[in-house]
C-alpha cells in the first residue's frame, strides 16, 4: 500500500487566469506560481509519497514529458503517473474515485480546484484541499495540507 498525493496542474500551481495567455517558462511549457511551488516542494519533500497527475493537461504530454517540466521548475520528486482518463464527458471525481478504487492505496491526499470534487465520498473528501483557482497551493493551503497528512494512518 502507498501514500499518494493526487495533484491538478491549472487552480494549484499554475494559476494564470483564464482571460490572460499563460506566462511561460524557458522550456516553453506554462510557467508555475513561485508560491504555490515552493510550498508544493515544501510539503512533498519530507513525506514518502508517489505523485499522481490529475490535470486535463495529462492528455496533451508523456509522463516523461511532465517530468521533465517538472525537473525544470525545481520540484523535488518525479510524478508516478496519470490517473486513468475517462470517456468523454467524464468529470475528475469519476476518475479520481475509480484511480482511488483500484488502486493499492493507504493514504491519499487531492490537490486540486476541481468544483465536482465536492462531491466525493464525506471520507474522501476529507483529503481534499480545494485551492483557489486564483490564488493556487498558497500557505493556507499548505497549512491545510500538513494538517491532513497528520492524520494518515
Amino acid at each position: 500500500m502507498k501514500n499518494v498525493i493526487l495533484i491538478d496542474l491549472d487552480g494549484v500551481l499554475i494559476i494564470t487566469p483564464p482571460w490572460k495567455p499563460d506566462v511561460l517558462h524557458d522550456d516553453g511549457y506554462s510557467d508555475f506560481d513561485a508560491i504555490s511551488l515552493k510550498n508544493f516542494n515544501y510539503l512533498i519533500q519530507s513525506i514518502d509519497t508517489e505523485l499522481w497527475l490529475t490535470s486535463s493537461r495529462r492528455a496533451n504530454k508523456t509522463l516523461s514529458e511532465f517530468n521533465k517540466i517538472f525537473s525544470n521548475r525545481k520540484i523535488v520528486k518525479d510524478l508516478s503517473g496519470f490517473i486513468p482518463s475517462g470517456t468523454t464527458g467524464t468529470d475528475r471525481l469519476f476518475e479520481i474515485n475509480a484511480f482511488l478504487d483500484h488502486e493499492p492505496v493507504r493514504n491519499f491526499l487531492i490537490i486540486d480546484d476541481d468544483t465536482s470534487l465536492h462531491n466525493l465520498a464525506t471520507i474522501r473528501k476529507e483529503y481534499w484541499i480545494r485551492t483557489n483557482p486564483l490564488m493556487g497551493f498558497n500557505d493556507e493551503k499548505l497549512n491545510e495540507a500538513i494538517d491532513k497528512i497528520k492524520r494518515w494512518s
